[in-house]
């Protein structure tokens, strides 16, 4: 990879703060706009944010996650992967109407028509396999599925991804996630012809312009690597921002961006690479050249504001059928970003709103677009929107929707937070005797909204303030039984959350911080023996409690006994927070002002701005910058 210097310098200028700009007028200019088609089910999520999502819309199962035109332009398939046994849908775009359905024993994030248009591909997500179909006038049917290779040494655990044909369809790609390799599989017999390794965790597979390469992005990387197909090899492992997800290649010549010091020719490049970003927040563009070296021309910030905090989640890319125009799919914001592309360098066009947490986003032959919302509205778990060719007016409106979504950032100082407490985060479902006690004598947080539907999109939330696209589309996985939590724990890089951990920003900003049951930490006992000792806690404590519901019961007791008698206490405030379906909070300890219910909506973001602003802690995540601060509950000066 050549970098260009000043010749191609990388721009710093976020494209959503940029195609959000028409925000800064009165919002009243939304009711002069053109009409938008179709507003969706508008409102909050329980992560306090507000979705109007735009378009036509038709309501599918949970986490619609990959989304293939078909090649004659009549039909959408969309590949749900979520709580309910995973299924491929058929919507006819003409109508919208459901043409077909069918069910899978398991799928995830593959999903490609082949050329004649009469078979689809879908990857069998942890039964490491791939999925044959049949396919005619909007029908599905299943032919086969192809085992893929079990056996390997070590870690076993396997999650076929993203699928890719070669030029001529005789070649499958298989991604799998966790065993760090491509399969290829003979589509004629679904024979494996073997194996390629690759960088950690594959995640998106594009065919290169010569048809000899294969580029795979790597989300358990800063990277993307260059695959040579004749002899399975890595020809250059290319660097980019944290957590790759999408890549895009757009073919066309562009005019290489001259930097105006010199009287050079300027090049020309036959094609581009665009690379989504997802924890770096930023899209990457690169021209390739005639010598098919790429080279980096832009790595532009995609977050709602200049120097936003993390959390806009890049995560879908496609372009319009003429090459023009860039969407990109923040499945943190809500939003689809439209972006010109028109020259070499993307140039901001607008924003469409979104359902909760987009996936992916296809464009239409007839200028159109749609999308996915991985969890859909508040009326249904998946959303399918489709949009028709919009006007620059209906882009402008949209865009002035989009930026009444979003999230005020916080002007003005906070209030002064108790000086010198102790924090205990304590992670549980006990809702027995130990529960009650505590209870009698806390400020109860009764309007709680659990920020995701799953555990391990909760655990998320509440310690790292936001879930990423790892746990998001693996999660649901998890909780059907489909897959194990051990393999999502052994992917390493991919599994970090994007912004770090509680803990470990506390301990960035030299605070003391212990986990137990959490992050490593050590087990309860540990804890409670310091407790009984009268060791004074660390500044942070975090605790999960584990078990059926009668023991974790128990552990808070004994817990709840030693901290409360412990000398601490007048300068400590615990917060016990359900990892269920619960909707209350209890908010105990020395600092607290007495018993009361608080009623009004709780977001996860905002315990962990309370909690960070106790502590002396700078925001996380974009989440827990917006998010009020529970200041009212405390004591300044006990």
């Amino acid at each position: 990879m050549r970098n260009r210097g000043n010749r191609g310098t990388c721009r710093a200028t976020a494209l959503l703060a940029a195609a959000l700009a028409a925000g800064t007028l009165p919002h009243g200019l939304l009711a002069q706009a053109p009409a938008v088609p179709g507003p969706g089910a508008g409102g909050i999520v329980p992560t306090g944010q507000r979705i109007t999502p735009a378009g036509t819309q038709t309501r599918v199962n949970s986490m619609p996650i990959a989304a293939e035109l078909s090649p004659d332009g009549r039909y959408l398939a969309v590949l749900q992967a979520g709580f309910e046994t995973p299924s491929l849908t058929v919507l006819e775009l003409s109508s919208g109407a459901v043409a077909s359905r069918i069910e899978l024993p398991d799928a995830w994030l593959g999903l490609v028509f082949n050329g004649a248009g009469d078979r689809v591909f879908v990857s069998g997500g942890a039964r490491s396999s791939v999925w044959n179909l049949s396919f005619r006038d909007g029908r599905l049917a299943i032919e086969s599925e192809w085992p893929l290779p079990k056996d390997c040494p070590g870690r076993c655990d396997s999650l076929i991804g993203d699928l890719r044909l070669d030029s001529d369809d005789r070649i499958l790609y298989a991604l799998d996630v966790f065993r760090n390799q491509a399969v290829i599989v003979n589509t004629q017999s679904g024979l494996v012809l073997g194996e390629m390794a690759t960088g950690a965790a594959p995640y998106r597979a594009r065919l290169a312009p010569d048809g000899a390469h294969l580029l795979i992005s790597h989300w358990g990387e800063a990277s993307v690597g260059l695959y040579r197909i004749a002899d399975r090899r890595l020809v250059e492992r290319i660097p980019v921002g944290e957590h790759p997800t999408d890549l895009v290649l757009v073919d066309g010549p562009v005019q290489a961006p001259g930097d105006g010091f010199d009287d050079e020719t300027e090049l020309s490049y036959p094609a581009r690479l665009f690379v989504a970003c997802s924890h770096a927040d930023n899209l990457w563009t690169f021209g390739i050249d005639r010598q098919a070296q790429f080279e980096l021309l832009d790595a532009r910030s995609v977050a709602p504001l200049p120097g936003s905090p993390l959390g806009s989640l890049p995560s879908a890319l496609d372009t319009s059928v003429d090459g023009k125009t860039l969407y990109v799919a923040n499945a943190g914001n809500n939003v689809i970003l439209v972006v010109d592309i028109g020259e070499a360098l993307p140039e901001p066009a607008g924003a469409i709103p979104t359902g909760w947490f987009p996936t992916a986003v296809v464009a239409l032959a007839d200028g159109g677009v749609a999308y996915l919302s991985g969890k859909g509205d508040l009326q249904g778990p998946g959303l399918v929107s489709r949009l028709p060719a919009l006007t620059s007016d209906q882009l402008e409106s949209l865009s002035l929707a989009a930026v009444a979504n979003l999230d005020d950032p916080v002007t003005g100082a906070d209030p002064e937070a108790p000086g010198g407490s102790s924090v205990a985060l304590v992670l549980t479902d006990a809702r027995g005797d130990a529960w009650r006690d505590i209870v009698e004598g806390s400020a109860l947080l009764s309007g709680y909204a659990p920020p995701s539907e799953t555990p391990l999109g909760r655990l998320a939330w509440l310690t790292s303030a936001m879930e990423t696209d790892f746990f998001a589309k693996l999660g649901p996985a998890v909780a059907a039984g489909r897959l194990t939590q051990r393999a999502l724990a052994a992917a390493g890089r991919a599994a970090r959350p994007a912004a770090g951990t509680l803990w470990s920003n506390a301990r960035d900003a030299s605070i003391t911080a212990e986990t137990y049951g959490i992050g490593g930490g050590r087990p309860l006992d540990a804890l409670l023996a310091k407790l009984e000792a009268e060791v004074r806690p660390a500044r942070l404590t975090v605790v999960r409690l584990i078990g059926a519901h009668p023991e974790q019961d128990r552990a808070l007791g004994r817990l709840w006994r030693a901290w409360s008698q412990h000398p601490a206490y007048g300068q400590s405030v615990l917060f016990v927070v359900p990892i269920g379906d619960s909707n209350e909070v209890a908010v105990t300890g020395g600092r607290i002002r007495g018993k009361r219910v608080h009623g009004e909506l709780v977001s996860a973001a905002s315990l962990l701005r309370t909690i960070g602003w106790l502590l002396g802690l700078r925001p996380m995540t974009q989440f827990d910058s917006a998010a009020p601060i529970l200041g009212t509950l405390f004591e300044a000066n006990p």
